[in-house]
């Protein structure tokens, strides 16, 4: 069994290490999208027998680069296209506050995931976080989400400040979603066992 880890904007691949290790010995590649140093090295090839499970932003990523080189995806609080739901205006704010003063940008941000102080200063990588900026901003996979052919599974918060409860019901509703009561928007650090258990559970179903 193997599995593809994408994470999602302002954070690295460091966000899936526990939910890693509750895998059972799984072979994981880790995509790193290059938001922030400090994580585990990133690969770029993956069998195309993977699943693939993204975080956020990770999971519009898979749609858009991703190829279709999985034979089953789990979207961890993610979406097909973020400014089809919430107001540009809001990644607009982003884009100003990367601009004048990118760590306490992403100090906050990390505080509404429920994940502060993910990282220090230095480890900001702020042209590739405009760029990730901008995939949210313009990206929209929904024609490619239409047209998998795969079995998917959604995993969602409740308490979610990023992505709400009624912006992952909307978009995931089709394929049914996995609740959990919180985590904010950080569900791989905050829960990982659970985000593991129902990650193996699906993915156990897939090779039945």
């Amino acid at each position: 069994m193997h599995f593809v880890l994408v994470h999602g904007w302002g954070f690295h691949a460091g966000i899936w290490a526990d939910f890693a290790s509750h895998l059972e010995g799984a072979e994981v590649t880790l995509v790193d999208l290059g938001f922030v140093s400090g994580g585990p090295k990133g690969m770029t090839d993956w069998p195309s027998d993977a699943i693939a499970v993204g975080h956020s932003l990770g999971l519009l990523w898979l749609l858009e680069r991703g190829e279709g080189r999985f034979r089953g995806l789990v979207s961890v609080q993610g979406f097909d296209c973020f400014c089809c739901h919430i107001a540009p205006a809001r990644i607009a704010a982003l884009k100003r506050g990367l601009e004048r003063d990118p760590h306490a940008t992403l100090q906050a941000f990390w505080g509404s995931c429920g994940a502060p102080g993910f990282a220090l200063p230095e480890a900001l990588n702020v042209a590739r976080l405009d760029e990730g900026l901008d995939w949210l901003m313009h990206w929209d996979a929904r024609k490619a989400k239409h047209e998998l052919a795969c079995p998917v599974l959604a995993l969602a918060a409740n308490d979610d400040a990023i992505v709400p409860a009624s912006m992952s019901q909307a978009i995931w509703r089709d394929a049914g979603i996995e609740w959990s009561q919180d985590g904010g928007h950080a569900l791989p650090l905050r829960h990982p066992r659970w985000c593991a258990h129902h990650v193996l559970e699906f993915a156990n179903a897939l090779s039945s």
